[in-house]
């Protein structure tokens, strides 16, 4: 099977039997594609990236078994392991900016709860927020911004009103 990089967007063939002999797989795959409602045939044309990549992920598993690091003891290659999966899965979109940015959020409140409104600090949570706020815009879509800027001000919030309790 030639690779869906060796296709443009545009590139399309006529019929089924042209599609596979072009991506050089056998017609039962691409009309197995076409039962299951691929986005590669639309009108009389089959697009032969969208194609390509579909019938690649056919061959691919849907999971890899992998090992959960549990605790601080656990093994430095579970850790790399685990870490290189997570790495993996903000390639693939699997985890969205946003979400990548509330878990760092996170672990910015756990860590510097006490300090977030002192003058040592200043404004930094406005400038974080400000800042993550920035990179969500620019990487998703927009109603993705909008979602995160309400519940990271309602997490940042909810740290401040803990730390005024507190003091």
């Amino acid at each position: 099977m030639k690779p869906p990089t060796e296709f443009g967007e545009k590139e399309a063939a006529d019929s089924m039997r042209q599609a596979a002999a072009i991506l050089d797989v056998p017609l039962h795959l691409v009309k197995e594609c076409k039962r299951q409602g691929s986005r590669a045939f639309r009108g009389s044309r089959i697009y032969l990236k969208l194609l390509a990549e579909e019938i690649a992920s056919i061959s691919e598993p849907d999971t890899v078994p992998f090992n959960i690091p549990i605790g601080p003891y656990c093994s430095p290659e579970t850790v790399r392991e685990f870490q290189e999966l997570l790495r993996v899965a903000i390639r693939a979109h699997f985890l969205t900016t946003d979400e990548i940015l509330e878990i760092i959020l996170d672990r910015i409140i756990e860590a510097w709860a006490p300090k977030l409104k002192s003058k040592e600090f200043g404004n930094v949570t406005e400038v974080i927020h400000t800042g993550f706020g920035a990179a969500v815009m620019l990487l998703e879509p927009d109603s993705a911004t909008d979602d995160f800027l309400k519940r990271t001000v309602a997490a940042l919030t909810r740290a401040t009103k803990r730390r005024s309790a507190n003091v």
